[in-house]
């Protein structure tokens, strides 16, 4: 593994930084990328604000690894009709004096420039306008995706403009950005480069080599709407582990109220499908470090989302993917590329 590319820092020459992204909708990976942008940050010494969705549920998760009283937490700017409303309802114009102290910007999500979502330009450019316009410096990271469309080609130019610097997860994006030239008087963007998903160092593996092995022979499982296209292939697979004698935990990664972002409704289709009447459910939100515990020593983990294939891979743990988006597949080839 080349460490030296793999735990760099970030290069941001500003203090006053905002982390813009979907933060708070309870997805265990976007928390994880969030906590380990921050230690890094909080390594350079830099002032931190986040927007979020649910920032009272953020301040709680992170609570529990890192010190947030230094945290500056807003509330991100609503997208729609009915959350704008309910931002005046609740008084959080206020906090736009806030928005307008930061002298730099990281926007990044897992999806945060994508065509797979077809609001994703729209959004990341509302999210920060309060800013936008005050001279802030923006910083790009994650998957980035050059847009086809017309419209979405006009909003990343226009964001494109204040780009300082483009961290992207995966070396096709790295190649298809530096392509890209609309927008820049010279003729390319040049200031990109690959950076691994920070999710990956989010958890210090040390703590979890010190468990004592476990005796029970169980796998893991996690399913989303996205995937439900191999359900038929997942309780082919669970099945033979069950008929062997093996326990089943699932892992709800996403429990927002939307069927398409909740999980457990996934434990009750496999509990049907696989007549076992009361499957495990192994909660990260509550104790983090007994999920990690657990999931160490899984003999086996199936999952379609990328969130927990990361992290099992992290704890060296046989993983089959069942890939419903690119980013998994392309994820694979970057841990490959690493020896991982």
């Amino acid at each position: 593994m080349k460490k030296e590319i793999l735990n760099k820092n970030l290069e941001i020459h500003w203090n006053k930084i905002l982390i813009v992204g979907n933060r708070s909708y309870k997805n265990l990976w976007d928390e994880l990328i969030l906590l380990w942008t921050i230690k890094l940050l909080m390594k350079q010494k830099k002032e931190i604000y986040i927007s979020a969705f649910d920032v009272d549920w953020l301040k709680w998760f992170l609570d529990n690894f890192i010190d947030v009283s230094k945290i500056v937490f807003l509330t991100e700017i609503p997208k729609w009709l009915k959350s704008g409303l309910n931002y005046l309802k609740k008084w959080k114009l206020k906090e736009r004096k806030k928005y307008r102290e930061i002298d730099s910007i990281i926007i990044w999500w897992w999806e945060i420039l994508t065509e797979e979502n077809s609001n994703s330009y729209r959004y990341r450019l509302v999210s920060i306008l309060p800013c936008y316009f005050s001279g802030a410096k923006i910083y790009l990271m994650w998957w980035i995706q050059v847009p086809k469309k017309e419209g979405n080609k006009w909003l990343f130019d226009f964001l494109l403009k204040k780009v300082e610097k483009i961290y992207a997860r995966d070396n096709e994006c790295v190649s298809e950005l530096k392509k890209y030239w609309p927008c820049i008087p010279e003729g390319r963007f040049k200031n990109v480069e690959f950076f691994m998903d920070t999710a990956y160092f989010a958890y210090e593996r040390d703590k979890i080599k010190k468990v004592m092995n476990k005796k029970q022979k169980y796998i893991l499982v996690n399913l989303n709407k996205n995937a439900e296209k191999f359900l038929d292939e997942v309780i082919d697979d669970v099945k033979w582990y069950v008929n062997k004698g093996y326990d089943l935990y699932f892992v709800p990664v996403s429990k927002w109220d939307k069927k398409e972002y909740n999980d457990t409704i996934y434990a009750k289709i496999l509990s049907e499908k696989l007549k076992i009447k009361n499957i495990n459910i192994l909660d990260r939100e509550y104790d983090f470090e007994n999920f990690l515990k657990i999931l160490k020593w899984a003999d086996m983990v199936f999952t379609g989302r990328l969130h927990l294939f990361m992290i099992a891979k992290f704890l060296w743990i046989k993983v089959k993917v069942y890939p419903y988006q690119k980013k998994i597949l392309k994820m694979q080839l970057v841990l490959k590329n690493f020896n991982i």
